[in-house]
């Protein structure tokens, strides 16, 4: 019988599902699909500009949070994180990110943006 490969479960085809828990204590989770790249920011009525996850709701002016913040973008087998020049800069994991830069994202991976964390989850796609 020939050997078989263990399964690479931490390569799932696209598109991609991510639980976002947003926060500390009072926890909130918000599911996203990214089929190529998703920005995370907060909203801007003013110049007709919503971010594809807006933390408004989670204290994000507050907290530092620029309207276009962050991106995820799907690459390969894999996804990836980019600060798209925020004001209050962006961290994964503690390491701060630099502008433009592609790092690549983890399940578990803990994001800030200004004083917001988001911990990463992956789940596949339901579809």
């Amino acid at each position: 019988m020939p050997d078989r490969a263990a399964p690479k479960t931490g390569l799932l085809a696209p598109p991609w599902r991510l639980l976002m828990q947003i926060g500390g204590d009072n926890q909130t989770t918000v599911g996203m699909e990214i089929s190529d790249t998703i920005v995370i920011g907060r909203s801007d009525p003013l110049a007709d500009f919503r971010p594809d996850l807006d933390l408004t709701p989670y204290g994000g002016q507050e907290s530092g949070v620029s309207r276009k913040h962050l991106a995820i973008t799907q690459g390969g087998k894999a996804l990836y994180v980019k600060d798209l020049g925020s004001t209050n800069g962006s961290r994964i994991n503690g390491f701060q990110l630099e502008k433009d830069q592609l790092y690549r994202l983890r399940d578990g991976d803990e994001l800030e943006l200004g004083r917001v964390r988001i911990t990463v989850r992956f789940v596949r796609s339901p579809y």
